[in-house]
């Protein structure tokens, strides 16, 4: 069976995807070819993960003019010319899209080839790509219940969104033994800041301006995005210049965590973050407490602060607008917060109750009954028992 997968441009799009492939190969043995953009986090880290990758130029629509509008616009149907290309010389028997802007000539390539198109929507609202990509997908399904709203009720289907394999198996690990083995003090809360794989300033910047107070009640590990660790880590030092060596030896920066960053996740007693779907998703299927900072609407037409307040409203998270996030109104949430051991654990149900830890593998299983190559014919072609 072989198996189209597409998503890139950030982390958010890339890892459900990964984690999906990954599961094709390994129930099925898929053949899989994943098509992403040529400047996406997906040039990296597909090729890494051992899967077959194929980029094009994928342009970035926008609902705003600029001169970037432009250039991306310029970008799509060469994006598309290539994608064409591509599907037709892999004769894909089925095609799965996770969103970002590639997902849509993708999709378009696979719809002019009459493949079969699963198209995954992975925040609440659906941003433009995947409103552009919805009438040509022959199923679509969402991550959370609220986004089936926005779409026919005949094709679409809540699944959850699709978490690393990574991810579900450090939930045997406890608290304080991941602490442990990120070499960190396991018996003082941790607060793990994380702007998503490509860092977030304001995020950065407030949080390193609060240290001094932070630091009295908690130990922080702060992921700052590698463009952004040179400035963040200027600032904390600048900061933290006149504390004494033990408040300063409870902070620890780092550009970018992968293999280790559920482990991160799992050792941590508050996340404050921004609000991807994939991030949120994350943080439910480990029932960890968060304070969410969304990465604001006018941003680039941004979806995060609908999948904040969804987890809001449900009581899995507190929510701190990115305008209103300065140092003071960080602590004054944070410390009543971290030092609760009754509010955190009020957070980590409302979390885990939002959980979908299978939903890896009920999108798989979509996927093998959408495609041309039906699940006996599987098993017959590639020794797999279904």
């Amino acid at each position: 069976m072989r198996v189209l997968i597409s998503g890139g441009g950030t982390g958010g799009h890339v890892y459900p995807a990964l984690a999906v492939a990954t599961q094709l190969r390994n129930t099925y043995n898929a053949d899989i070819l994943y098509l992403g953009s040529d400047d996406g986090l997906e040039t990296e880290v597909v090729p890494a993960a051992g899967f077959r990758f194929k980029a094009i130029k994928a342009g970035k629509l926008q609902r705003f003019v600029s001169w970037r509008t432009v250039t991306g616009v310029a970008r799509v149907p060469v994006g598309i010319a290539q994608a064409i290309g591509i599907v037709r010389d892999f004769h894909p028997h089925v095609a799965f899209t996770s969103g970002g802007y590639v997902a849509v000539p993708a999709g378009l390539a696979a719809k002019l080839n009459n493949v079969p198109l699963l198209m995954h929507q992975q925040d609440v609202p659906p941003n433009l790509s995947n409103q552009l990509l919805a009438p040509l997908a022959t199923r679509i399904s969402v991550a959370f219940a609220d986004s089936c709203r926005h779409f026919p009720a005949s094709k679409t289907i809540h699944l959850g969104n699709p978490v690393r394999q990574e991810i579900l198996a450090v939930r045997q690990t406890t608290p304080e033994q991941a602490r442990s083995a990120l070499g960190l003090d396991p018996a003082k809360p941790l607060l793990l800041v994380t702007g998503g794989s490509s860092g977030a300033r304001h995020l950065n910047q407030v949080v390193c301006r609060a240290l001094p107070e932070l630091l009295k009640y908690c130990q922080v590990l702060q992921i700052s995005g590698r463009r952004l660790y040179d400035e963040t880590r200027e600032l904390a030092e600048q900061v933290l210049a006149g504390q004494d060596s033990a408040l300063r030896q409870s902070y620890r920066l780092e550009a970018y965590l992968s293999a280790e960053m559920p482990l991160a996740l799992q050792a941590a007693a508050l996340v404050i973050c921004r609000s991807g779907a994939s991030t949120l998703s994350e943080l439910a299927t480990l029932a960890r407490p968060s304070i969410l900072v969304p990465l604001p609407t006018e941003i680039g037409a941004s979806p995060q602060e609908g999948n904040a307040a969804m987890f809001k409203q449900r009581g899995a998270a507190i929510v701190i607008l990115n305008d209103d996030l300065t140092p003071e109104s960080l602590n004054a949430v944070l410390k009543p917060t971290i030092t609760s051991a009754q509010r955190l654990q009020e957070l980590a149900t409302a979390a885990g109750k939002l959980a979908m830890p299978n939903a890896g593998q009920q999108i798989v299983e979509t996927i093998v009954s959408m495609s041309r190559v039906k699940p006996a014919m599987v098993a017959e072609h590639e020794g797999i028992h279904v």
